[in-house]
């Protein structure tokens, strides 16, 4: 009997494809049988291009990006990945190619991904890393004054860096 099966390969992911099947016998080939589409299944997508990042304010960053490449789907989300230096990822879902990152440290470093997800989660975005912008800083501590041993009209301030410094202390 003949082979009434074929495993068809190479074909993309969620791609539609129509098919279409005839018979061959020595009379001749018969007309071809209704056509049947198929859509392949979704995969991981490529990583989203061309993530950037704007300093907004002290304690937020606006991280913007394009799709990927390859979706490989239906993009259902965006999830946008951001740690502090020797800090723990932090995560967030949009479904938007821009997010607005808030209630970060100020003048700190950050490091930034995006992945993109569609019934399965893509792989990282290029790394991007910026600094949030600098802030007052917090008052100093330990303030304190104390004459100085031998001259009666001088005295000496004494005080403790600010915790957080929020920036550069000039």
């Amino acid at each position: 009997t003949p082979n009434t099966t074929l495993t068809i390969n190479g074909l993309a992911y969620y791609t539609l494809y129509l098919f279409n099947v005839s018979v061959v016998t020595g009379g001749g080939t018969s007309t071809f049988s209704g056509p049947i589409s198929r859509r392949t299944s979704e995969d991981a997508p490529s990583p989203p291009m061309n993530v950037m990042v704007y300093n907004i304010s002290s304690t937020s960053i606006m991280v913007t990006w394009q799709p990927p490449r390859a979706p490989n789907g239906i993009i259902r989300t965006y999830q946008v990945n951001f740690f502090a230096s020797g800090g723990p990822i932090e995560t967030m879902e949009t479904a938007s190619m821009s997010t607005l990152l808030t209630g970060l440290s100020s003048h700190t470093n950050y490091t930034i991904f995006v992945r993109a997800r569609t019934v399965v989660l893509g792989n990282n975005s290029t790394l991007v890393m910026t600094s949030t912008n600098e802030d007052v800083p917090s008052p100093p501590q330990n303030f304190s004054l104390s004459h100085v041993a031998g001259s009666p009209t001088q005295l000496l301030a004494s005080w403790s860096v600010p915790i957080p410094r929020n920036g550069i202390i000039t």
